[in-house]
């Protein structure tokens, strides 16, 4: 019987990886400037600062960094933060903690320069580690630096040692951000990072986070207008997923046309009611993902008022799979379903908003002036309401084959396309005018002639004058003539 040998060993061995090659890797994860900031700021929200500033400065020498008033950390604690990994995603973090892979202050900084440098001050005492990249690619290993505060921007370390503690984020070396548009690609991320704190901005969880870009406040946004007169703030619900409660707060904005350039600025601007309806998701306070349907519903024209917020808490990540830049994010299995009926709602009640811009008091039976058909093919079509008063008055006054050849032509030439085009663009729609009462009068009295000898009749529409079109649009006006008409 023979013998056969092997060569593989009995135990393993120890393979680290090439510091130069995982360290250029980890830079092509996929940050633009703005994800790259906002994780940067995520540190200093983890740090509980109430004060963070962005200083970028393109001469002498080029830099960016993020300064802020937070706990700040002792050597130990600043030497263990810049250790790639430094976090296991699965350790428990409190609500606010919006770290996750002990990878967000490293892989984010350097995937836009290639020296880190971290400056932090805890109890009177100042440390300093720098990570740079030709440094670690010239020794071949994992080089963590200590420089000599000599060799910084004077600016950030000067802005640091103003506060009693807190941290600086310096980027030196910036050669992915010179090739994405140098300081503008900067400049242009105030609006991300507004929209993506814009409930610690708002101090919505407790004293107002103030964030500046070069002593320039970010401005103060909220996507859902939830203080606009017009908006609609449905009910939250809470539903609860491995003991954890996600709440799901629907909104459904205000009609474009009735919303001033103010409200549109500070619900993200024109173009975002055209692309960023849909689901919120938050993770910790932070926004993750602005908008997006998750395949749920078919993002049709008229869902785009509807924005849905869901507030997912930190211990959640492995189901949502929050990636390294937290900037993508996907439902459970289990929170469908429930998405799925809260949609359902929210997004009848925003194409009720596009079908019909006027207002209702609740439970009133609304009389329109058009109706909707359905057609055969699954399409639809607008007919003017032949049971409309003034129209029924109309056709009693006059040769009824004339006006309902006129209703039809009316009704086959409505411009349609000319419509969708215009709103589904955004663009301002025309207000309609409160009309004159005495114009009203004079229809309602040419509706009163149409029913000579039918009081009963008559009391019916003059009792709904008030929700009928065009009535409703004065119904103050419309009380008033249908008290004189009754007389």
């Amino acid at each position: 019987m023979s013998t056969v040998s092997s060569t593989q060993p009995n135990n393993g061995v120890e393979l680290p990886p090439f510091a130069s090659v995982l360290m250029q890797s980890l830079r092509s994860v996929g940050y633009s400037a703005a994800t790259a900031l906002a994780d940067l700021i995520d540190n200093s929200l983890a740090a509980k600062a109430r004060v963070i500033q962005i200083a970028a400065v393109k001469a002498p020498l080029p830099y960016v960094a993020v300064i802020d008033d937070g706990g700040g950390m002792d050597e130990q604690t600043l030497v263990a933060a810049m250790r790639f990994g430094s976090r296991d995603p699965r350790d428990r973090r409190h609500l606010h903690d919006l770290g996750r892979f002990g990878l967000g202050l490293k892989t984010a900084a350097l995937s836009q320069c290639k020296r880190l440098t971290v400056v932090s001050l805890a109890n009177g005492v100042e440390s300093i580690a720098r990570w740079d990249l030709d440094d670690c690619d010239r020794r071949g290993t994992w080089w963590l630096e200590r420089p000599n505060p000599s060799s910084l921007p004077s600016e950030p370390l000067s802005m640091l040692r103003q506060k009693a503690h807190g941290t600086a984020i310096i980027l030196e070396k910036l050669d992915r951000l010179d090739a994405a548009g140098g300081d503008n690609a900067i400049l242009s991320a105030a609006d991300h990072l507004a929209l993506a704190f814009h409930r610690f901005i708002g101090g919505e969880f407790s004293d107002p986070v103030s964030i500046s870009l070069n002593g320039r406040p970010l401005p103060v946004v909220d996507p859902f207008l939830q203080d606009h007169p017009r908006g609609q703030v449905l009910h939250d619900e809470t539903i609860t997923i491995e003991d954890h409660p996600i709440k799901v707060s629907p909104f459904v904005l205000p009609f474009p046309s009735r919303l001033k350039e103010a409200d549109l600025d500070r619900a993200g601007g024109r173009e975002s009611l055209k692309t960023s309806h849909g689901f919120y998701v938050y993770r910790g306070g932070r926004l993750v993902v602005p908008g997006g349907w998750f395949r749920i519903v078919p993002a049709d024209d008229l869902v785009r008022l509807a924005r849905i917020r869901i507030d997912v808490p930190v211990e959640l990540d492995h189901l949502w799979k929050v990636d390294i830049r937290k900037a993508v994010s996907e439902p459970p299995q289990a929170l469908r379903p429930y998405l799925r009926r809260i949609v359902g709602d929210v997004a009848e009640r925003s194409r009720k908003v596009y079908t019909h811009r006027g207002t209702l008091a609740p439970n009133v039976e609304h009389v329109p002036l058009w109706r909707r058909v359905e057609m055969r093919d699954q399409g639809a079509a607008w007919r003017i309401n032949r049971d409309h008063p003034t129209i029924r008055a109309v056709l009693e006054n006059a040769s009824e084959k004339d006006v309902v050849t006129a209703l039809k032509l009316l009704e086959d030439n409505l411009p349609i396309q000319d419509i969708h085009i215009h709103t589904a663009n955004d663009q301002p729609v025309a207000e309609v005018s409160v009309p004159d009462e005495a114009d009203l009068e004079a229809m309602a009295k040419q509706i009163v002639e149409a029913f000579p000898g039918e009081p009963e009749v008559l009391t019916r529409i003059l009792a709904k004058l008030p929700v009928t079109e065009p009535f409703n649009r004065n119904p103050d006006a419309a009380r008033r003539i249908v008290d004189r008409l009754l007389q």
